[in-house]
């Protein structure tokens, strides 16, 4: 029976061809991609695992680039230490010399000369020493001070904006790292403004674990002046309002202290200001010199030693390597003291450069094994993502030699399907040809 409203062999014909067409499709982009699974409708369950092991890989990988960058800060601060032991080297030279009494007086001067510079170095080093714009022999202070030796900080800057004064000597602190997350740092600590060896009047400042703040009433502009700030007060949010508080409650019993400067008084002429998150204390004597340890600052309690430095060595959320980075300078190396004038001081020296030397070798072996621990770990890293690259691609990429052969099989049969679908069509000639 001829039937020409409906050419089921060359529908048929057409179905199967479509569905050829089709595969051979998918073989041409699996094989273009190099992908076995380019959408989630190719392999559902392997689309899933795929990803999560991409996951894994990905954050791997970038660990271990974060181990890298590790290592290479460690290299870093090893290599400006190396030249810090190289000046120690030559402090410990030059202060054994200096011991031996056969020096004059101007030997000695010399000698205390070329101390002082390579005690300056060693500070410019600890300063300048950077990774990625950030100091690594300086850890990130709370309180900012322009000073090597937190001990003992001279008022030497100059300073002309200070209202009712042309010039004076002084010096600022910042307190503008102050921030509400970690204000509570300060608790415990406390510095000391001195007045001078002619008057025994200090200004202490302290902080505490309390909500309030408060400051003692002198009596007879002689006494010391106790501040303490009450760091978990709600209205201290940052460095600014601490500065402020201070202010307020030393500004509040100004007319109980002497002095003839501007501002607040601390005893002989000296004062403070401030300005946003600084808080400058100054002289109003208008250039050296001052009386003995006139207008000194003593911080050493708020000098943050070390500072975490927090690497992320795995693809899953804190798991991290931590590296101190420690504040390396003349002071913390317990250099404050240079004097080499004697056989005695000079003897003293040669005992403080000796510690430094041993100070900075510990930190460089601490550095040496933090070196070889990364590399243990990004060589760990690393084969981890190897071997789990490796399954990925199991999964997820395709095998050339077998899509190849499935595509070929694929287009052979498409070529066949389309020349039987031409010659099923051409079944029904015969029918036209008896209506014509």
């Amino acid at each position: 029976m001829a039937i020409i409203t409906h050419n089921l062999m060359a529908m048929n014909t057409d179905r199967q061809l479509g569905i050829v067409s089709e595969s051979k499709k998918k073989n041409t982009e699996k094989l273009s991609s190099g992908y076995r699974i380019n959408r989630s409708a190719d392999d559902a369950a392997g689309l899933q695992i795929s990803e999560k092991m991409r996951y894994q890989i990905r954050g791997l990988n970038k660990a271990s680039t974060n181990i890298q960058d590790g290592i290479s800060l460690i290299q870093t601060a090893d290599g400006a230490l190396t030249e810090v032991h190289d000046i120690l080297q030559r402090m410990n030279e030059l202060s054994t010399q200096a011991a031996n009494d056969i020096n004059k007086e101007e030997d000695r001067e010399a000698i205390h000369k070329e101390l002082l510079q390579l005690k300056s170095e060693i500070n410019r080093t600890s300063k300048d020493t950077m990774f990625n714009t950030q100091r690594i022999l300086w850890a990130k202070q709370l309180v900012e001070i322009d000073s090597d030796d937190y001990s003992n900080v001279i008022m030497d800057d100059v300073f002309t904006n200070i209202p009712n004064h042309t010039s004076v000597h002084g010096k600022t602190l910042d307190f503008k790292n102050v921030t509400a997350t970690n204000k509570e740092e300060l608790i415990g600590k406390k510095f000391t403004v001195t007045c001078s060896d002619n008057c025994s009047q200090e200004f202490v400042f302290q902080f505490s674990d309390q909500a309030t703040s408060s400051i003692n009433t002198p009596t007879g502009g002689h006494s010391d002046i106790f501040v303490n700030i009450g760091v978990k007060d709600a209205n201290i949010k940052n460095g600014s309002d601490i500065v402020k508080q201070i202010f307020d409650l030393v500004n509040s019993v100004q007319g109980n202290m002497g002095g003839n400067g501007q501002d607040i008084l601390i005893g002989h002429a000296n004062g403070v200001s401030i300005e946003g998150s600084k808080m400058i204390f100054y002289s109003t004597y208008n250039h050296p010199p001052y009386a003995p340890n006139m207008g000194m600052i003593l911080a050493n309690d708020m000098l943050k030693l070390e500072e975490d430095y927090h690497l992320q060595v795995n693809d899953r959320p804190f798991q991290e390597i931590t590296l101190k980075i420690r504040t390396i300078n003349s002071g913390t190396l317990g250099l404050g003291r240079l004097d080499v004038d004697s056989f005695e001081n000079a003897g003293k020296t040669m005992d403080d450069v000796k510690n430094a030397i041993d100070n900075l070798s510990e930190y460089r072996a601490y550095l040496g094994a933090m070196q070889n621990r990364l590399e243990k770990a990004m060589s760990s890293v690393e084969n981890t993502s190897e071997n789990t690259q490796r399954s990925e691609s199991k999964l997820r990429d395709t095998d050339m030699a077998e899509e190849m052969v499935n595509y070929s099989k694929n287009k052979i049969i498409e070529q066949f399907g389309q020349v039987m679908l031409a010659q099923v069509n051409k079944n029904n000639d015969g029918i036209a040809s008896l209506l014509a």
